[in-house]
C-alpha cells in the first residue's frame, strides 16, 4: 500500500501543478490579452473560452485533485501517517476552498451572466475581467499552495521510507 501512496500523491502533485498552471496562464496572459481588445470581442472571446473549457480532460483534472487528496488523506489517517494525512487534508482544504468553493460561488456565475447578456461596452466587460481575474489570483494561489502541501507530504513519505530502510535490526 506504501507504494499506491506514494504514487497517488505524485499524481496529486500533477494535478494540483496542472490546474497552478492553467490559473496562472489565465491570470497573466489570458485576461490581460482579453482587456486590450474592444469589450465587445474581449466578451465573445471569454464566452468561446466558456464553452470550450467544459471538457472532460479539463473536468477529469479539475475534479480529481480534490477526491483524490481526500482520498489519500484519509488513508494515511486510517493507516497511522498522522503528518502525511495532515498535509494532505489541509492540501484538500485549501483546494476545495480555495479553488472548488471559489469557482463554483463567483467565477461560474459571473461566467453565466456574460453568457446571458452583454456588458456595456469596454468599461463593463474591463469591471467583469478585474473581479473574475481577482478570483483566479486566488485560485492560483490556493493551486501553489495545496500543491506544496502535498508536495511536504510526499518528502514525508520519502523520509518515513528513509527511516524504515535505515531501521537497526
Amino acid at each position: 500500500m506504501s507504494v499506491g501512496i506514494r504514487v497517488g500523491v505524485v499524481l496529486l502533485c500533477l494535478l494540483l501543478g496542472l490546474m497552478a498552471g492553467f490559473f496562472h496562464a489565465f491570470s497573466f496572459t489570458v485576461m490581460p490579452g482579453l482587456d486590450l481588445l474592444t469589450g465587445a470581442a474581449a466578451m465573445d472571446a471569454m464566452r468561446g473560452i466558456n464553452i470550450a473549457v467544459r471538457n472532460p480532460v479539463f473536468f477529469a483534472t479539475f475534479a480529481l485533485a480534490p477526491v483524490l487528496g481526500f482520498l489519500l488523506a484519509a488513508i494515511c489517517l486510517l493507516k497511522g501517517r498522522r503528518a502525511t494525512g495532515l498535509l494532505l487534508l489541509a492540501s484538500f482544504a485549501v483546494y476545495a476552498a480555495g479553488v472548488v468553493a471559489l469557482t463554483a460561488s463567483l467565477n461560474v456565475p459571473m461566467n453565466r451572466a456574460l453568457a446571458e447578456y452583454s456588458l456595456s461596452g469596454l468599461s463593463g466587460w474591463l469591471e467583469w475581467s478585474a473581479t473574475w481575474t481577482g478570483a483566479n489570483h486566488v485560485r492560483t494561489a490556493a493551486s501553489l499552495l495545496a500543491q506544496l502541501l502535498a508536495l511536504l507530504a510526499m518528502c514525508r513519505l520519502s523520509a518515513e521510507r528513509v527511516r524504515v530502510a535505515h531501521r537497526p535490526g
